[in-house]
């Protein structure tokens, strides 16, 4: 029989261990709460995939791409309702299967034809990501987004090739109407790029960087901390892929400012710049001041065009 203190003690240790199971109950749902508002949030389209292809749940944006609504594919598979063709559908069972084994990384992407409630074609690029826990695989996480302007982009770069092809193969009279073709082509070609690759920028400025910047600031699991690193390191790539030599940093800028920037980078004087851009002088220190600025540099003695090529 228990004596008194014994009893106590216990009654004790039993208050300490529902108290730790309540506050570890409220961290599970502050957790799952904050992974609900990021899923509901993201302005990608997520797809919650179990690992037999059933779709767990998708997020609103889903029905922007797909223009199927929540309750009409939860619990289905994606090619009972047509929005993926028998042929991609395999394509993603095959590669569901390959990272459920671990013989393929979760970087891979998949570029897709999909099909929009409507009828339409919608092309997508799906990025799955395996989601675990209590050691065992529960399901894919599809994070998918809509290319369908970046293939017209490139569809109009092809048939501008094939213009340019054309044009050339019929060119018989002198080698300089081709000359002249191929010049007016390749420019083209060149304002399309940029074109598409400020549209970019620009789009990760508005759409992406400030919804960064406030789950830096959440309070986030380690799994969620370590999506968040590879997010801000794969989005860093994709601005160091573009031409301008822009990283992160350029982000920050205008795209006034990043057009002096590059000027800048290419060894141009103030003036210089300035009757490029049909600017005064004082517009161009005021754009340099502002980049400077921006880029953190503004109270250090460092040259500017040093400080813009060492970050390319």
């Amino acid at each position: 029989m228990l004596t008194n203190d014994e009893t106590r003690k216990q009654l004790i240790r039993s208050r300490e261990q529902n108290a730790l199971l309540i506050e570890a109950n409220r961290q599970l749902r502050d957790s799952e709460e904050k992974f609900k508002t990021i899923f509901e949030n993201a302005n990608d389209h997520i797809v919650y995939i179990s690992t037999d292809g059933t779709v767990i749940d998708v997020n609103d944006k889903v029905e922007d791409l797909f223009g199927y609504k929540r309750e009409e594919v939860v619990g289905k598979k994606f090619f009972e309702f047509g929005a993926l063709s028998a042929e991609d559908w395999q394509r993603c069972i095959e590669l569901s299967k390959e990272l459920l084994e671990g013989k393929t990384a979760e970087t891979q992407v998949l570029e897709l034809q999909a099909k929009h409630k409507n009828g339409t074609k919608v092309f997508i690029e799906v990025n799955p990501r395996l989601v675990s826990g209590n050691g065992e695989i529960k399901g894919i996480l599809a994070i998918t987004r809509d290319i369908t302007a970046r293939k017209r982009e490139q569809e109009l770069l092809r048939r501008h090739k094939d213009d340019l092809e054309r044009l050339v193969s019929e060119s018989t009279s002198s080698l300089e109407d081709a000359n002249i073709a191929l010049r007016v082509m390749l420019e083209k070609s060149e304002e399309v790029k940029t074109e598409l690759e400020d549209k970019v920028l620009s789009n990760m400025k508005e759409f992406v960087l400030p919804y960064l910047e406030k789950l830096k600031k959440a309070s986030l699991n380690q799994v969620q901390h370590a999506y968040l690193d590879e997010l801000e390191t794969n989005l860093h790539e994709i601005a160091l892929s573009f031409p301008h030599g822009a990283s992160m940093k350029f982000l920050k800028l205008t795209p006034t400012e990043i057009t002096v920037a590059n000027l800048i980078k290419q060894g141009k004087s103030a003036k210089e710049i300035a009757s490029q851009l049909g600017i005064s002088s004082r517009t161009v220190d005021t754009h340099r001041y502002n980049i400077r600025t921006k880029l953190g540099i503004s109270n250090k003695k460092v040259n500017l065009r040093t400080y813009l090529l060492s970050i390319e």
